[in-house]
């Protein structure tokens, strides 16, 4: 079935992110010590995109990863940085340096040093806001709210991620109230949201108090649970910006590969409904495109099902929350299999622990 030359058609998965190992930060003329600082910089913002946890610079260990950083570099280069303001300081930055590193050594780097690595393939999350002023409540556009995206943005890229806003169009607007934002009724929620196939759906309930101050009530609706938290800051942006955060926070606990002290497990994975060459492509590249996945070998293939066997980092439960994420394949509980494990059949048994359909 799968002797004639591959083809690599386009996949989709539920997001993926291509600048993970790329960061571009601030600096003052073109020194060594000026570029050393730089690169330390463009480093440590590398690894709380790759890890997914922003408060890993505060670690006591990774001052001394960061200091490695210069020997995980592929590229660099300077972009120069228009400046109008004449009171600047003579030190301020005048350009950026662009910093691109070596994606399989700081992954090896980052494990060995007991850090997670949360790869490309990451969930894509449709963020609903709603401001309370007084006694009205609006639901935000965010093409309006330029100031905020902005800002908004600038999270998602610090963290490795890029958030789907809703339109709020015709058709948003009759989907949705903001009544369903407070009310947290879910599935009013879920149903306007489907227009946009998110993995998860993110709602801010933000309230001014004062003058200088704000509360935000946040809503994570993952595909099985919700997750619920608060958060409060002197304005708007400070406030959609650390919920926005703390939603990433908690997908990478969720996703990325925590266990990392366990070491390398091999798994066998068996997918199912694959009848074209192009099937097997898609099944293959997906499950090579995830991070936690560190070698994959075809073990066997006919004209229905292909197995695999997977060197993993981390637990069985992270690979398959992974897995989910793509929209590739759906687990399957399978009689056949189930037969198979209570007759010990041994081309299923040995070693196999996940069992799949092509979606």
């Amino acid at each position: 079935m799968f002797s004639a030359a591959l083809l690599s058609p386009p996949w989709v998965s539920a997001e993926r992110v291509w600048e993970l190992y790329e960061a571009e930060v601030p600096v003052h003329g073109q020194s060594a010590q000026a570029r050393a600082d730089g690169i330390r910089s463009a480093f440590a913002s590398v690894i709380v995109k790759v890890s997914g946890d922003r408060g890993l610079l505060n670690h006591p260990e990774i001052h001394g990863v960061l200091k490695k950083a210069s020997a995980y570099i592929q590229q660099y280069r300077y972009k120069t940085l228009e400046t109008s303001n004449p009171e600047a300081a003579p030190d301020s930055p005048d350009r950026l340096l662009w910093v691109r590193f070596d994606e399989r050594a700081v992954n090896r780097l980052l494990r060995q040093s007991g850090v997670p690595v949360w790869g490309g393939t990451r969930p894509s999350i449709l963020v609903w806001l709603g401001q309370e002023q007084g006694a009205r409540r609006d639901l935000l556009s965010l093409e309006r709210e330029r100031r905020l995206r902005h800002y908004l943005n600038r999270v998602g890229e610090s963290r490795g991620l890029s958030f789907l806003w809703p339109l709020m169009d015709i058709e948003d607007r009759n989907a949705i109230r903001v009544s369903d934002l407070w009310g947290g009724f879910e599935e009013n929620i879920r149903r306007a949201s489907a227009r946009y196939q998110p993995d998860v759906i993110l709602v801010g309930r933000m309230t001014r108090q004062g003058s200088r101050s704000w509360r935000g009530e946040w809503l994570l609706y993952l595909p099985d649970k919700v997750n619920r938290w608060q958060t409060s800051a002197e304005g708007k942006v400070a406030l959609a910006s650390e919920g926005l955060n703390q939603a990433v926070d908690a997908l990478a606990l969720r996703f990325a590969p925590q266990q990392v002290t366990q070491g390398e497990t091999d798994i066998r994975i068996r997918v199912h409904g694959l009848t074209r060459l192009a099937d097997f492509v898609l099944v293959k590249e997906y499950l090579q495109s995830l991070a936690m996945i560190e070698q994959l070998d075809l073990l066997s293939a006919d004209t229905e099902k292909v197995n695999f066997k997977v060197r993993i980092h981390g637990s069985r439960e992270a690979l398959e929350r992974g897995i989910q994420l793509g929209s590739v394949l759906e687990p399957v509980e399978s009689l056949d299999y189930a037969a198979a494990v209570e007759n010990k059949n041994p081309e299923v048994v040995v070693g196999e622990s996940l069992v799949y359909r092509l979606r």
